[in-house]
């Protein structure tokens, strides 16, 4: 008789259950925020990227046209043949990926002579161009400067 009322303690309780389905929860919660952080980080990143290459391809296709020797250095890189933004030659606006870039220009050009250099950038027709590209959010930017040779 004694055998028949023995109690078997072989499975887990309600509350055992319930405490380790708390502790899941937590641990996973944390590992959530983890991931959700590296996802917004990342499109961050990928932002950055699509604002530097848009810049570096901008520079190239400025590199690219032929220009006159002019005493307004701004002036290479104002369009007033188009109103469009996007049709203007250097562009002013970009479509990709759905998205429109906003891109700007500078130009300078030295006449002082740097430390051991023997002609300034008027001298040797160089126009010192920085390209700045601005993501729609108005919060990312990208640039890229280089010399564009004028003839």
């Amino acid at each position: 008789m004694k055998k028949l009322l023995h109690n078997n303690n072989k499975g887990y309780t309600l509350i055992e259950v319930v405490a380790s389905i708390i502790i899941i929860s937590i641990v996973l919660l944390s590992f959530s925020q983890i991931f959700i952080q590296t996802n917004k980080t990342a499109a961050a990143n990928t932002e950055k990227l699509v604002t530097i290459n848009l810049a570096d391809a901008m520079l190239a296709r400025v590199r690219a046209n032929t220009y006159t020797n002019k005493t307004d250095i701004q002036s290479y890189f104002v369009d007033n043949t188009q109103t469009n933004k996007k049709l203007k030659n250097p562009p002013l606006e970009i479509d990709l990926n759905g998205k429109t870039y906003t891109i700007t220009y500078k130009a300078s050009q030295s006449t002082t002579l740097t430390k051991n250099a023997s002609f300034s950038e008027k001298d040797l027709n160089l126009v010192k161009v920085v390209v700045t590209v601005t993501s729609p959010n108005g919060k990312t930017t990208g640039s890229s400067e280089g010399y564009v040779s004028i003839d």
